[in-house]
């Protein structure tokens, strides 16, 4: 599978916005790295016409690793549409399109806060920059990974 990435650099209101973007498997991954709380981001790819990377084949997890490998800053990781209710003792972590989030591979210290977090970041751990995934606060701001050419959901349904 060949790997197309572009990157381009944005000025908005004196804050340079770097989107790179790849496409495989019919689906376009675009990373910003202005950093968003977790729905703003959400909503932001939603206005995009597009939603938080949820489609975690191997093969898209090996084109995000490319797609992050040069970008700096990412001890603290990126958003993707991980999240799990509110409600309940230990709710099961989903994909925002409803679909449960299976086969992941979750940080040693996961949970980080069982009762607060309720979204979840992918973060690159150890020199290989292995994928792993972690829950955090949804109010932190971290940079994000936007994906099209999947059905995505309204974004009436993430209004603020």
């Amino acid at each position: 599978m060949s790997l197309r990435k572009v990157s381009t650099g944005l000025i908005l209101n004196h804050t340079c916005v770097c989107v790179c973007v790849c496409v495989v498997q019919g689906i376009s991954l675009q990373f910003y790295n202005k950093p968003k709380s977790w729905i703003e981001a959400l909503n932001f790819c939603l206005n995009k016409k597009s939603s938080l990377v949820q489609n975690m084949t191997q093969t898209v997890l090996g084109e995000v690793k490319d797609l992050l490998e040069d970008e700096t800053g990412l001890q603290d990781g990126v958003w993707v549409g991980l999240e799990r209710s509110i409600f309940g003792t230990d709710p099961e972590w989903k994909w925002i399109s409803g679909s449960k989030a299976e086969n992941l591979q979750w940080n040693s210290r996961f949970p980080v806060d069982r009762f607060n977090n309720h979204c979840g970041k992918m973060i690159l751990v150890n020199e290989q920059k292995q994928i792993q995934f972690l829950d955090a606060s949804c109010h932190e701001e971290l940079p994000y990974i936007c994906e099209a050419g999947l059905n995505v959901q309204s974004s009436e349904n993430y209004s603020d």
